[in-house]
């Protein structure tokens, strides 16, 4: 892959505004609230991020090899504690995250019942969803991908495969990432693996992608709902939330 960036096609993509936050945020049922924040923080401030890590964490950090690819990472999970402390009322580094069999984390249920979070970064980007449903975020850098029918051919199923080979050679650059956005918030709000990427099938209906199938079963997605935004220029995320949200908000780190 290289970095030349790729423009976004406009699959009923939404261009929200974002919005300074509280220091303490209410979370109500029907409501989803994501954020956004750089990955790209001055070193005071990755300082403190890093301050807040667990040491658990802080050595994981640390033995990341180069420096974009640590500060990166510490900003990441420094701010997701950042954000989450709004919520909980707590300081970031008193948050201790419990792990489900696919990695993904929670919060001790007795400190806010029912609260799901996921977090994604790509670039300079880190996108956070917050709500008291089970929610899965994905963000991508809209570049140029050079080994895109290899991906396809892995990772989409028969039906998807058949959609992007219709397709011309810069049209099937920009439908990816609409597809593997949301494949993968899917994965990540059920709380699966990437390993069953292609199990999630999702269909064109007019300019927008919904979800279709999970193993091959429409019922299984029935109650799930996929919405598409764009968090910065050339860049394209997607969330996946249970039911209808009433109220989206948006914040910015």
């Amino acid at each position: 892959m290289n970095d030349r960036a790729l423009p976004i096609s406009t699959h009923e993509l939404s261009h929200p505004q974002w919005q300074a936050p509280a220091d303490l945020i209410q979370l109500l049922p029907g409501v989803v609230h994501i954020w956004r924040a750089s990955a790209c923080q001055p070193p005071q401030i990755l300082d403190q991020l890093l301050q807040t890590l667990l040491p658990d964490e802080q050595d994981r950090v640390g033995r990341l090899r180069f420096d974009h690819h640590r500060h990166r990472a510490i900003a990441s999970r420094g701010i997701l504690r950042s954000i989450l402390a709004r919520y909980l009322n707590c300081n970031p580094e008193s948050i201790k995250f419990q792990y489900g069999t696919q990695g993904k984390p929670r919060v001790d249920a007795s400190l806010l019942p029912n609260l799901e979070f996921n977090v994604s970064h790509s670039e300079d980007v880190i996108v956070c969803a917050i709500a008291l449903e089970p929610i899965g975020i994905d963000v991508e850098f809209c570049r140029e991908i050079t080994d895109c029918d290899q991906l396809i051919k892995r990772y989409f199923s028969v039906q998807e495969q058949a959609m992007f080979n219709a397709l011309s050679v810069e049209a099937k650059q920009q439908a990816f990432f609409h597809y593997w956005t949301g494949k993968e918030a899917m994965l990540k709000a059920a709380g699966l693996g990437i390993g069953d990427l292609k199990k999630v099938e999702l269909n064109p209906v007019g300019n927008r992608v919904q979800l279709f199938s999970i193993a091959g079963c429409n019922q299984v997605v029935a109650s799930w709902h996929l919405h598409s935004f764009e968090p910065q220029l050339n860049y394209l995320a997607n969330i996946v939330i249970e039911s209808p949200a009433n109220q989206l908000r948006y914040w910015q780190w």
